[in-house]
């Protein structure tokens, strides 16, 4: 928390502008762009987007129309779809790579650690069958979930007749 205040503050400052005023020595606005998604500031992210529409038309174009497209479907948290949070943690991944941003944290948790939870919660009740529901519903918001596929294949071994791995009956 402290340290994403500490980044909003710090880029939220004029940047200074090195000898000579060419302004060569600055990171790219896409850069910046990137740094505002991640503490979770949009509008601000927006805004260097479009500054860098000149310097990198390719780069800034898609990422300010995909920063619009998710400011949009995060400011209707409460509403979101299974298909509209696939799209949100999409849209994170294309912005960030390789960090996702701080509004989509709670968006992970709701459609996939959570259900993931359960999922877990009803296998070890022996109700496999329930528990690949919740797993089908990950998968259709993270499709790339490397632990959802191996847990529905887990599950459905154990629905069609196998042992639960991690029940107390199961043998060594």
């Amino acid at each position: 928390m402290t340290l994403a205040l500490l980044v909003t503050w710090c880029l939220s400052q004029v940047p200074p502008v090195p000898p000579g005023g060419d302004g060569k020595g600055l990171a790219p606005a896409s850069a910046t762009a990137r740094l505002y998604f991640i503490a979770g500031d949009i509008p601000t992210a927006i805004d260097w987007a479009n500054r860098g529409l000149k310097k990198e038309p390719k780069v800034c174009k898609a990422m300010a129309k995909d920063l619009a497209e998710y400011g949009y479907l995060v400011g209707k948290y409460d509403e979101l779809t299974l298909d509209e949070a696939r799209q949100v943690l999409a849209l994170d991944r294309r912005i960030s790579a390789k960090e996702p941003g701080r509004l989509s944290k709670p968006v992970l948790a709701r459609f996939v650690r959570g259900p993931m939870m359960r999922a877990r919660d009803w296998a070890r009740q022996g109700a496999a069958v329930q528990a690949v529901a919740f797993v089908d519903d990950v998968l259709k918001v993270d499709p790339s979930n490397a632990e959802a596929r191996a847990l529905r294949a887990q599950l459905l071994a154990v629905a069609d007749g196998g042992v639960w791995v991690d029940s107390p009956d199961a043998g060594p």
